[in-house]
């Protein structure tokens, strides 16, 4: 087990000015991609030992013994607890926080004699249980950090690693980066092909049925009569029990489309005037806000591997009640919204938080749903922020931080 307990976190940042010395607890550090904590001895991109790690229960241990010591004392860089640290397999990726990550590159380590630890105890902890790490992505970190180990069988193949040349001002090295994988998912909707979807693998039926849902092209769960699933193929056949005349009229061509940029939309299905206004007293705080942003961050494991996905969540004031992820924005939310209807899940009323740009598109789709509130970690279009002041639909950009921008629709935004 490499988990002592459900939640692992930072207990301290750690850095010295000189090699062989204690390090000093500090508030705040910035961990700099391929180099280390910003104002420490051992940061430097030629080396794959950065950052060092230790956790607090093997500090206990020496405690245990009678010694007066703490984080810092054993030269590490961040001091952990809850993660058995020792038994992290080599090249486990760690995400620390909402931007880093690192990579394990080694266990231990030579105890030299002369350090300033085995000179005040006699003993080391560090050769057995010390771990160092290569960064991977840059940021903050900070005490009370949750950690979090990305592994790669949790991914379920979303994610492939590759050897690159990683290029700095210093010079250029070979690294290991973890890219997200994009496959081609075919639609065909009553035995003909309608799209062809390039997307992230895993909730491919969510996506398959939520893209019809999206456009109009099922109106319920009734419909639907079955769903065939070849995922080696990238293929999927939904066949519903209604002759519609709207998919009678479609020119079945094969679409090809991430659900970015514009995506796949069927205007001659589904008219953009025949968005209804969105009814709904639905309102939120915007610490509220804050807070389910700041949880779907945390949830986006695949974003903090790889950098390469968008994500999105459907929630109510409180809670992430579904999360997506997808190489595609519009793909994200069609996956929510597919996990909806096939397991009743209430959508109307709701919130939706997406990292992506808000489109026309977007807008559209959770109109369609009576969703009364949109925020976006990114920027609106302008024909987005037209349709939600006409549509009655609250368009929140931006929210980053403790700050965000309300485009439309503001009453819904308490004091």
């Amino acid at each position: 087990m490499v988990i002592y307990n459900q939640i692992a976190k930072i207990i301290a940042v750690c850095r010295s000015k000189k090699k062989g010395t204690k390090k000093n607890v500090i508030s705040e550090g910035f961990l700099k991609e391929d180099y280390g904590l910003i104002g420490d001895a051992h940061a430097n991109s030629n080396t794959h030992r950065q950052v060092s790690l230790l956790a607090i229960e093997s500090i206990k241990k020496m405690r245990n013994l009678g010694l007066d010591i703490g984080p810092g004392e054993f030269a590490e860089n961040l001091t952990t607890e809850g993660i058995n640290l020792a038994s992290l397999p080599l090249g486990t990726p760690i995400s620390i926080g909402e931007d880093v990550i690192l990579k394990v590159t080694q266990i231990g380590k030579e105890c030299h004699i002369g350090c300033a630890i085995y000179r005040k105890v006699g003993n080391c902890i560090m050769p057995q249980e010390g771990v160092f790490a290569k960064v991977i992505r840059d940021g903050k970190v900070k005490a009370g950090d949750k950690i979090r180990l990305i592994e790669k069988q949790e991914m379920n193949g979303k994610i492939e690693g590759f050897s690159i040349q990683r290029v700095t001002e210093k010079g250029r090295d070979s690294v290991e980066d973890m890219i997200i994988r994009e496959i081609p998912l075919t639609i065909f909707l009553n035995s003909q092909e309608l799209v062809t979807l390039l997307c992230t693998p895993g909730d491919l039926k969510y996506l398959a049925i939520g893209f019809l849902y999206s456009e109009g092209l099922i109106k319920d769960k009734g419909e639907i009569e079955k769903v065939v699933l070849d995922g080696e193929k990238g293929i999927i056949w939904v066949e519903t029990n209604e002759d519609k005349e709207g998919i009678k009229e479609l020119t079945f061509k094969r679409l090809i489309t991430s659900g970015c940029g514009k995506g796949a939309t069927f205007y001659n299905v589904v008219d953009a005037t025949g968005c209804k206004k969105v009814q709904s007293k639905l309102k939120i705080s915007p610490q509220e806000i804050f807070d389910l942003v700041n949880e779907m961050q945390h949830q986006s494991r695949l974003y903090r591997a790889t950098g390469g996905v968008h994500s999105a969540a459907l929630c109510n004031n409180r809670n992430v009640l579904i999360f997506s992820e997808d190489i595609g924005r519009h793909n994200a939310i069609d996956k929510i919204f597919g996990e909806c209807l096939l397991k009743d899940i209430q959508i109307n009323n709701r919130i939706i938080i997406t990292s992506g740009r808000v489109s026309s598109e977007i807008l559209f789709k959770i109109a369609r749903r009576n969703i009364p509130i949109i925020i976006s970690i990114s920027a609106p279009t302008n024909l987005a922020v037209k349709l939600a002041n006409k549509l009655k639909i609250t368009l929140i950009g931006f929210a980053r931080g403790k700050r965000l921008n309300i485009y439309t629709n503001d009453w819904r935004v308490t004091a």
